[in-house]
């Protein structure tokens, strides 16, 4: 196999499409965390972010490769190109490649752990790997779990941010502004795993099939979409009320970024809104599916919008403490 065709496999069964969207959730911890762009900027933190980085990567294809692994079947009735991608590369070489991906992220987070002092860095990579795994391999399996199917907005939304956030910062987790951040972490989190059940929805008919119980077999895709409404709202409200007591910590000044960040989330929200409301004019299940499928192109949008404006904020906090230093 040409090594073009190897690479091209590679970033198939990791999904790097999405891995822009949970780039975004580096760099809103980075941004918040750290004291002012220049001790971003010193030779020590610099060799922490990229090390850090590189760790968060090997974990993120982890989750993907596994899942690739495991549901090769399910994902030959619908994702053909991920189906394809397994057979062309071989379960086998592709179950080794996750384990040596796994062992190099457990000694490299042992090694930021001694730079930085924080034992909680291993202890959330420990976590991802755990969770990652056990999202989609046995005994554990969550996705097919109901309600567990949410564990795995932790590794995917909430330990990024935590995680880049205990790179570049030095104060205790009991501090209040690091308390803010992690609440505006879990909304984060609540939000976009809730545009993750659209997504999941997507997959009812093959997860039905293979006798997944996910959130959106267990409840129906029309009031999956509901649920997903609610609960982007809600994590929407959790993650600007945190943050705009950030900004009263930081500067007031900073304050004229909540209703940017509320604009972002309505945006993430709207286009879940309108699905469900279709739902109630469509005649089947089937139908609406059909039209679920069709937004699926822009997906990705969806995250990036309620993100945009949390990542601007972080942004503009790191600037203004740079300038009051």
């Amino acid at each position: 196999m040409l090594i073009r065709d190897a690479i091209k496999l590679y970033i198939t069964v990791s999904r790097w499409e999405f891995l822009p969207a949970v780039l975004i959730g580096i760099l809103i911890g980075i941004f918040i965390g750290a004291d002012s762009i220049n001790y971003l900027l010193s030779y020590n933190i610099i060799l922490i972010l990229i090390e850090g980085i590189v760790i968060f990567i090997l974990l993120f294809n982890v989750g993907f490769m596994v899942n690739c692994w495991a549901d090769w079947k399910v994902d030959e009735l619908y994702k053909t190109k991920l189906y394809q991608a397994v057979m062309e590369m071989g379960r086998n070489k592709l179950g080794i490649l996750v384990i040596i991906h796994i062992l190099a992220s457990i000694l490299l987070a042992y090694h930021v752990t001694l730079q930085t002092q924080r034992i909680e860095i291993s202890f959330l990579v420990w976590i991802g790997i755990f969770l990652g795994v056990g999202y989609s391999i046995e005994p554990f399996r969550f996705k097919k779990r109901g309600l567990f199917h949410s564990l795995i907005a932790l590794p995917i939304f909430f330990i990024p941010g935590v995680y880049s956030y205990l790179l570049v910062n030095t104060t205790p987790i009991t501090n209040l502004y690091t308390i803010l951040f992690i609440i505006a972490a879990i909304g984060i989190t609540i939000g976009h795993y809730a545009l993750i059940l659209v997504s999941q929805a997507e997959d009812t008919p093959a997860d039905k099939k293979m006798g997944l119980l996910t959130p959106a077999v267990k409840w129906g895709i029309k009031k999956t979409l509901h649920i997903s409404y609610l609960s982007n709202l809600i994590g929407s409200i959790i993650v600007t009320v945190a943050l705009l007591f950030m900004f009263l910590l930081v500067n007031n000044w900073l304050l004229f970024l909540v209703p940017i960040i509320i604009i972002g989330r309505y945006y993430s929200m709207k286009e879940v809104q309108a699905l469900y409301k279709r739902s109630f004019f469509l005649a089947s299940e089937e139908e609406l599916l059909k039209e679920l499928r069709k937004k699926m192109s822009v997906y990705p949008i969806w995250h990036a919008y309620g993100l945009s404006g949390i990542t601007l904020s972080g942004l503009c906090i790191l600037i203004v403490k740079t300038m009051i230093k």
